[in-house]
């Protein structure tokens, strides 16, 4: 048979051992017939008959070494022919003919056949080791791409790279290397990719000759021109791309490149064309490209379109979204929207990504505040303006604008700041500087915060130009002091007073003797505070709420200088009044009585004070001084009833240890020693750090030794030694760097260094206090459970000086947590056990709010009654006193009397309680039906109490209730809109939400963060 020469040559592609030429016709023998004609079908690609030949020959012959070409051209059949066993066929065949010469060609086959079937790792692998030497160029281009592809596929773009440089050209020949382009283009994309703009940018270009990628290739060449500030060219190439027929891949791509070239060329008609193109039809847009297309309709005067654009953008948090809010607000303005445009300035203000924009709408923000008349908000966003941009060209009118919204506001710490900023200041603001500074002092004396009122009140002193504003000072002052139990500074601030010629004249006069006499008497200087009270009980009259306070207190350095007469007469004269102290008078007439050897009668005054003033915080002092009044007489009998009463009938009072002392020594007295020793060990037992236990200790051995207990003497001198050790100087130094870290506010520390100490000294005469310091530090670190629970137990042991603070927190706990009956038991505690107006003060008030929380009005507006009657309640807690009494009469549904109390309240209070009340008097007034006069109240909330933005808000929603009544719908509407739009308290934009959705409508549109402290 012989082989043609195109069989041949196809034989010799396939890897084939032997070397089949043009050669004369030979006979084969049976043998080698099959496989002669397996060969030649094998190169006339019939396969499947080729296979059955080669099949045939390898079973005739039946040896594998002379059969293994007839073996490779079966596997490699069966391969073409995507037969299941051809791959392990040709793997067997590399295996089993390692050396063979057509192994390496198997290896070829078998990386097209992995590369067919997408198995790129594999392809890699057998392509590598492919006999390049023995495939014609066309197989070798054929490789070099397959072998490029399978590493790009793989992402080894690397090797990729390489095999794709080696396979493109430029001067091939189509028809010879078919892979040419796609070379060029994958080698494009991988530079591309790599950032190598240049060499992309060379491939890619002959790639696009290409029909295959003239439609693909041209945004990538029109993004590498762009990404190397090509703009020129950017739009040359890009606007012909687009114009190229069929239409280009990503043409909308192109056109936002080319849309953003023109923009950066300051051509916004330009850009607008092709960002239109790119934008049609999409439902959203990347934040930066959003934002340049409403940039575009701003300086084309589109400005709905920038509006509705910008919005899109303006609530993110970055640069971007801080220059979208400014421009937001820019179009706003140009649409004559100033409301909208405000909420975006204040936006782009607060942002602060770009310090430009935000010194620029910061300006714009306090502009626009202005023409609103919102004045306290050209305070706010311009207080710190000059220093925080200092050099700015705006510095001129901001200071304008400051100085004229002072002029029309009446928020006292914004002007504060703005006139001590001001360089120059004229007589008349320093005047102004006096009375606003002064004002503010007494607004947060009236809060509580006594520290900062001292510094306020300190400025308005600097220029006392007004004598009334000047006395008033000093007194204000005095009483922060007070409060803050700074009693000597205290005497300074009141002297000031009334040593002033012009003094008499004013009402501070009489208000700082009564003031400083209670500071000289608080501070023990008793001569001092007498003289003091004299002159304030002779200046005023009986009507005067602290004329009887002042004649018990002049008692009480009579009492002190043992001048019982006088003193008594002053007792007397109080007692006949309708003073709320008559417990107190009781017990110190008991106390001069007995001194002055009326032993009866200060008997019946002490018992007075138990039996008619049960809830007295005076009870136990009473009943003990009773009994030590018979104990003192010989009447042992009688004093041991009266101990045994206070022990049994109040054990938790602190004076029980004095009480069983006594008793023991009334008991020895009446020969009943053995429980005179009992009383003594359970004073040694029970309270072994208190002052009575030394004293217990001593009569114990006494007592013990009459009865030859002596033995047993030895167990509690010991339980003694060890309560109070002779050297506790470590332990002590310990306590007090733990106390120091809680009064330093170090709470976590304090926490961790009170523990150890708890733990190391379980038997300290300070672990009831430091119990005290552990308990608040894990409250104010809120772990308030664990916190709750040991200042219940510091409570319950009563032993600590702090205790009476340990009740006032857990009843403030309590009160917090609305569990307003365990907040009552304890607020009732310390209202009983005060020391002093201060802790009373505090309970009352936690009592009359309890009370009203749990819906008994009847209490509240009782205790309420009494905080006013007193008279010399500290002004916040009268303002809270009058507030509740209001409330609990409005609640009980008395309309009319709830009206004249609430109205009361909101005229002599300038703090968040008179805000509250000014609030509920239009709140009836509107259940009333007296509409008109509802909104006029609502109104004028604003000129008296705009700091308070809950009660502001409030106002404005029954402003609206007041508008719906009159059926007076579109104001409503825009009324419940700003409150939307401004109010910078959730709970009140949620009830405005709420309220227009019943009117139909729906909140105006604006961006996500609304404008805080929006005022009409």
């Amino acid at each position: 048979m012989k082989i043609a020469y195109k069989v041949a040559l196809a034989s010799v592609l396939a890897g084939g051992s032997h070397v089949a030429v043009a050669q004369h016709t030979q006979v084969f023998n049976a043998k080698d017939k099959h496989y002669h004609e397996g060969v030649e079908l094998f190169d006339r690609a019939k396969y499947g008959a080729a296979q059955e030949a080669f099949r045939k020959y390898i079973n005739l012959i039946g040896d594998d070494a002379k059969t293994a070409d007839a073996q490779y051209y079966y596997a490699l059949s069966g391969l073409y022919l995507l037969h299941p066993d051809a791959e392990q066929l040709i793997l067997n065949f590399t295996r089993k003919f390692p050396t063979h010469p057509k192994t390496a060609l198997a290896n070829y086959e078998l990386g097209l056949y992995y590369f067919e079937n997408k198995d790129y790792k594999k392809a890699v692998e057998k392509l590598e080791s492919a006999p390049t030497h023995l495939l014609s160029i066309k197989q070798n281009k054929e490789l070099e791409f397959k072998l490029g592809y399978s590493y790009f596929a793989n992402k080894d773009f690397k090797n990729a790279k390489i095999w794709f440089d080696k396979n493109k050209t430029t001067g091939f020949r189509e028809d010879e290397h078919r892979f040419a382009y796609a070379s060029n283009y994958y080698a494009g994309y991988i530079s591309y990719r790599e950032g190598d703009y240049d060499a992309a940018k060379a491939d890619l270009l002959i790639a696009e000759k290409n029909e295959a990628y003239a439609q693909i290739v041209p945004y990538m060449i029109t993004e590498i021109l762009y990404k190397e500030q090509d703009i020129y060219e950017v739009i040359r190439y890009g606007e012909a791309a687009l114009a190229k027929t069929p239409k280009v891949q990503q043409a909308e791509e192109i056109a936002l490149l080319v849309g953003d070239a023109y923009y950066q060329r300051a051509d916004y008609k330009s850009a607008e064309k092709y960002f239109s193109q790119y934008a049609q039809g999409k439902r959203k847009l990347e934040p930066v490209i959003q934002y340049k297309i409403a940039y575009t309709d701003y300086k084309n005067g589109n400005f709905k379109n920038a509006i509705a654009n910008f919005k899109e953008v303006a609530s993110k948090k970055d640069a971007l979204g801080q220059n979208a809010a400014y421009y937001l607000g820019m179009s706003y303005l140009r649409e004559d929207n100033k409301q909208y445009a405000l909420t975006a300035f204040d936006q782009a203000r607060k942002n602060d990504q770009d310090r430009t924009i935000t010194e620029a709408a910061t300006v714009k923000f306090a502009q626009v505040s202005y023409e609103l008349g919102n004045f306290r908000d050209v305070f706010n966003s311009l207080q710190n303006f000059n220093q925080e941009f200092p050099k700015s060209e705006h510095a001129a009118d901001v200071d304008n604008l400051l100085t004229e919204a002072y002029f029309n506001s009446n928020n006292y710490s914004e002007a504060i700041r703005h006139i001590e900023s001001m360089p120059n200041k004229s007589y008349k603001m320093l005047e102004t500087y006096q009375r606003v500074t002064h004002l503010y002092g007494v607004n947060l004396y009236n809060e509580g915060k006594f520290p900062t009122a001292v510094s306020l009140l300190d400025k308005s002193l600097q220029y006392p130009y007004d004598k009334e504003i000047t006395a008033a000072s000093h007194f204000v002052k005095g009483e922060a002091y007070s409060m803050g139990q700074r009693y000597v500074d205290a005497i300074n601030s009141y002297a000031a007073v009334f040593r002033n010629s012009e003094a008499r004249k004013s009402e501070y006069y009489m208000k700082s003797r009564y003031g400083i006499g209670y500071a000289y008497y608080n501070n023990k200087e008793y001569d001092k505070a007498m003289p003091h009270f004299k002159a304030y009980v002779d200046g005023t009259s009986p009507s005067d709420p602290n004329h009887y306070d002042a004649m018990m207190r002049l008692a009480d350095l009579h009492y002190v200088n043992k001048q019982y007469a006088p003193a008594l007469s002053l007792y007397d004269k109080v007692l006949a009044s309708n003073s709320n102290d008559k417990d107190y008078v009781y017990f110190q007439k008991g106390i001069v009585l007995s001194l002055m050897g009326n032993k009866e009668a200060a008997k019946q005054n002490l018992q007075t004070v138990y039996s008619q003033y049960q809830k007295s915080r005076y009870v136990e002092p009473a009943m003990y001084q009773r009994a030590i009044i018979d104990f003192e007489s010989g009447n042992y009998q009688s004093a041991v009833s009266g101990f045994t009463a206070l022990i049994q009938g109040r054990p938790q009072s602190r004076l029980v240890p004095n009480a069983l002392e006594k008793r023991g020594i009334a008991y020895a007295n009446l020969g009943r020693n053995a429980e005179a020793a009992a009383d003594y060990k359970r004073v040694l037992d029970e309270f072994p750090n208190s002052r009575s236990a030394s004293g217990s200790l001593y009569s114990l051995q006494e007592v013990l030794a009459t009865q030859n207990r002596s033995a047993e003497f030895d167990v509690y001198a010991e339980k003694f030694r060890t309560a109070n050790p002779e050297s506790n100087a470590l332990e002590s130094i310990e306590f007090e760097a733990s106390k120091t870290l809680y009064f330093n506010e170090k709470y976590d520390q304090a926490v961790t260094k009170l523990e150890n100490y708890l733990k190391t000294y379980p038997n300290s005469p300070y672990v009831s206090d430091a119990n005290y310091f552990l308990a608040d530090s894990y409250l104010r670190i809120n772990q308030t459970e664990q916190g709750l629970k040991l200042m219940k137990a510091v409570v319950a042991e009563n032993k600590s000086e702090y205790v009476n603070r340990a009740i006032q927190k857990v009843a403030d706990a309590e009160f917090e947590n609305k569990n307003y009956a365990e907040a009552i038991k304890y607020y009732s505690r310390l209202r009983d056990t005060a020391t002093n107006r201060r802790e009373q003060q505090t309970a009352l008030t936690g009592l009359m709010k309890s009370h009203f929380l749990s819906n008994d009005y009847a209490a509240s507006k009782r205790i309420a009654n009494e905080l006013i009657s007193q008279g010399n309640s500290a002004l916040y807690v009268f303002n809270t006193a009058q507030l509740y009494k209001g409330k609990a009469t409005y609640a009980e549904g008395n309309l009319d009397q709830a009206l004249k109390e609430l109205r009361e309240a909101a005229s002599s209070a300038t703090d968040e309680n008179g805000a509250e009340a000014h609030y509920l008097v239009a709140e009836i007034l509107y259940k009333q039906k007296k509409y008109a006069e509802s909104i006029d109240v609502a109104f004028d909330f604003n000129s008296k109490f705009s700091n308070y933005d809950f009660w502001l808000g409030k106002s404005f929603l029954i402003i609206a209730d007041n508008y719906v009544a009159q059926n007076e719908t579109f104001q409503a509407t825009s009324t419940l809109n700003s409150i939307i739009e401004h109010s910078p308290v959730p709970e009140i934009v949620a009830d405005a939400k709420q309220k227009l959705a019943k009117l139909g409508g729906a909140p105006s549109t604006a961006p996500a963060d609304s404008v805080k402290g929006r005022r009409r």
